[in-house]
């Protein structure tokens, strides 16, 4: 036990002290609290106004040909009367090619059809859609007007809805998804970072004998675990303080967010959903430590260890396109399956609980299943590393160390 403490005080220590490690944290810390004071900035440099000086329809970076009568009105209101106009559709091509104006707009005094120009148009860009919008309107109360029907009776039918409730009993996942996604992408940087580092520091030991040492002053079970628990201890410790970074930015200006953020924040952290996410990710994330730990003592130097670890890596990039795929069917065989084996569900159950409701035995079934291979990959790493420390020189294919590292007392 006394060398356990020691072995984790040391790596502990390692962890938390490293530059980079330190670095990376404050910068992420501070990108974070950036992000979550964005509504807050953007009212600074608006002014915190409102656009009632502006006509509401009108459409910004445009212009158009001239046309006449109820036509020409239109256009002005719609697009401003200090928007740019020209005699033909010649010279409003000739402006959009010149960079004169960003759309333009040809209506047809007639019956008010309209073809809208661009030079380039990008995939946010909806003002012809807008523009057409405004004239369909316009042209569905004149046509109430000329049936007999006054302007506040074309109101009255526009307004008449049908008035309903949604009611959700399980999980909403067009709400949940973007909150569920963050957090899964929180694991997938918290595992390869510290996973990587695992493996190195093992592999380094190894290149430079160091392992040899240790192995004769200290049980590989308690170097392994030691390690392992030593850098999911600073992992912890260090994304804490990313997550606390994003609690306090969002509640010094929870103030400045849009209705629709808070409900997706307030119905997307539910107790049940903390609990399945703290669970599988802390269980999946010491699952991967032992098995970057095992990969790291296999190879003797340290330009082998990214072929080693390669792996291990396909392994938990294939359950975050699994779970990324799974989002918009959480209920299907696929999705299911990647629940519960241990190498995916670390990413897709928590996402899973987030955007549906999981049946409690899928839940008992997948925990249970990560405990069980938690605990046998320890004892694997703990015979491989065991293994490695009197093995050194060529490659040895993975099938054969596991042979005969758990042939190896």
């Amino acid at each position: 036990m006394r060398d356990f403490k020691t072995v984790f005080a040391f790596e502990f220590k390692t962890q938390m002290a490293k530059r980079t490690a330190i670095v990376t944290t404050l910068v992420i810390m501070i990108i974070v609290l950036l992000v979550t004071s964005l509504p807050r900035i953007i009212s600074l440099f608006s002014g915190g106004g409102d656009d009632q000086g502006l006509p509401q329809s009108a459409i910004s970076g445009a212009g158009y040909v001239k046309s006449e009568g109820e036509a020409q009105a239109l256009l002005e209101t719609i697009l401003g009367k200090d928007a740019p106009s020209y005699p033909d559709r010649e010279a409003l091509v000739k402006a959009l090619n010149d960079k004169e104006v960003e759309v333009g707009f040809v209506v047809n005094p007639e019956d008010l059809s309209y073809e809208a120009l661009y030079q380039d148009k990008s995939m946010e860009d909806r003002r012809d859609m807008q523009f057409g919008e405004i004239l369909t309107s316009h042209k569905r109360e004149k046509l109430m007007v000329e049936k007999g029907l006054s302007a506040a009776d074309y109101q009255d039918i526009q307004s008449a809805n049908a008035e309903g409730t949604t009611t959700i009993l399980g999980q909403n996942s067009m709400s949940n998804y973007m909150i569920t996604f963050l957090l899964m992408l929180l694991v997938y940087m918290i595992v390869l970072i510290y996973g990587s580092s695992v493996s190195s520091i093992i592999a380094r030991e190894k290149d430079s004998r160091t392992m040899e040492i240790l192995i004769t002053s200290t049980r590989p079970t308690q170097l392994i675990i030691g390690k392992v628990m030593a850098a999911g201890l600073a992992a912890v410790i260090q994304f804490g303080f990313i997550i606390l970074a994003g609690v306090v930015g969002f509640q010094l200006n929870k103030s400045t967010y849009p209705p629709e953020i808070l409900m997706m924040v307030s119905g997307s952290i539910t107790t049940p959903y903390l609990l399945t996410y703290l669970f599988f990710t802390i269980t999946g994330f010491i699952l991967y430590l032992f098995l970057y730990a095992a990969l790291g003592s296999t190879v003797s130097k340290m330009e082998d260890l990214p072929s080693a670890t390669s792996l291990v890596q396909f392994l938990f990039i294939a359950g975050y396109i699994l779970a990324s795929f799974t989002a918009n069917i959480p209920n299907s065989a696929i999705a299911v399956a990647g629940s519960i084996i241990p190498f995916t569900s670390v990413m897709v159950m928590p996402l899973r609980v987030g955007v549906s409701t999981v049946p409690t035995a899928e839940l008992i079934i997948a925990g249970v299943l990560m405990i069980a291979f938690v605990v046998f990959f320890a004892y694997l790493s703990i015979k491989i590393y065991r293994w490695g420390s009197l093995n050194y020189g060529n490659k040895t294919k993975l099938s054969r160390i596991i042979k005969e590292a758990l042939k190896h007392k």
